[in-house]
């Protein structure tokens, strides 16, 4: 694992074998430097104070650690879509926020860095991320600009900002996980949304053009209707509630999707799909924000991740105990 600064949450790193850590870190950042479909990646980030005159990305080798995980805590990864989360403070701060927030409900967290497999070749990704699924016991995947299109088998129409290569790497690591279901995934806004993708759904590509949406959607707060029966909203005792809103795009989904139980939807005239809960106990994921929302809502949301995937920890736990008893 990696941190380039000392207030930086932990990076796992692919390392090949007879690879140093800094010989890792060179070959991931020549990459990025070099692989001309990710320029708009470092282009569009708000980093550019590590983006020297030619439009490298810098960085520096900071410190290495041993993967090594401690598994009395529920231990997260996170899965980010922006280049900013591996530099420091103001840069990171939404990782930072994330980790912090989780940690205090007993999670520790690692980041799993943008484009992960960057550099390695099918079969080193393969194992990179066999590894990453056998370890972990929840991912949280992030927010971010829009997902290409074409992963949901779909021409771009109103996406914005999609990076394909990125996305694919994405897909590819998000969908593993749901299939390996070793551990439970979450995802906010984008990452709902990537998340739907990797369960076979398609997007709207813009609420506002394709369902004449209500603009508080693209960025405010509006009331929502909530499934007090499910898992992610059963602390609530009361039926709507209020949540923050920083989207044009929605999962495409209907009431007896074989694959999802719908758990909040917007209190609009044509009302957005606002939670998502898998069917198999394996996924939660929303469209709205709750590591920005600092109130009593936002608070009890973090706190069920962490509960729900302790529950999952154990469950799987449980399972193993019992077919040791038939070895």
């Amino acid at each position: 694992m990696w941190k380039q600064f000392p207030d930086s949450v932990p990076i796992v790193m692919a390392k090949k074998e007879g690879e140093s850590p800094k010989e890792a870190i060179d070959r991931y950042f020549k990459k990025i430097n070099s692989t001309k479909s990710l320029n708009e990646l470092v282009a569009k980030s708000d980093i550019q104070d590590f983006v020297d005159e030619v439009g490298e990305l810098q960085f520096q080798y900071g410190e290495f650690q041993d993967f090594k995980l401690t598994h009395e805590r529920i231990n997260f990864i996170v899965v980010t879509n922006e280049l900013r989360e591996m530099y420091t403070a103001p840069y990171n701060s939404r990782i930072q926020n994330v980790s912090a927030r989780l940690k205090k409900y007993g999670a520790d967290v690692v980041m799993l860095p943008v484009v992960h497999d960057l550099g390695l070749n099918a079969i080193e990704a393969k194992e990179y991320r066999a590894i990453l699924f056998q370890s972990f016991d929840a991912d949280l995947v992030l927010g971010g600009d829009d997902i290409d299109p074409y992963l949901y088998g779909e021409k771009k129409t109103y996406a914005k900002n999609p990076i394909r290569k990125r996305d694919v790497s994405e897909l590819k690591f998000v969908r593993g996980f749901i299939e390996a279901k070793k551990g439970i995934s979450f995802g906010i806004c984008r990452g709902h949304q990537m998340c739907a993708v990797a369960n076979g759904k398609k997007l709207y590509q813009d609420i506002q053009i394709e369902k004449d949406a209500p603009a508080h959607h693209v960025k405010g707060e509006h009331p929502i209707l909530i499934d007090r029966s499910s898992d992610t909203f059963s602390m609530f005792d009361y039926e709507e509630i209020t949540v923050n809103s920083l989207h044009h795009q929605e999962v495409q989904v209907l009431d007896d999707d074989p694959d999802y139980k719908i758990t909040a939807k917007s209190l609009d005239d044509i009302p957005v799909v606002e939670a998502l809960e898998f069917r198999d106990g394996m996924g939660v994921t929303l469209q709205f924000h709750p590591e920005l929302m600092y109130d009593d809502i936002g608070e009890k949301i973090l706190e069920r991740f962490v509960l729900l995937a302790k529950r999952t920890k154990a469950q799987r736990s449980s399972c193993y105990n019992f077919i040791d008893l038939f070895r």
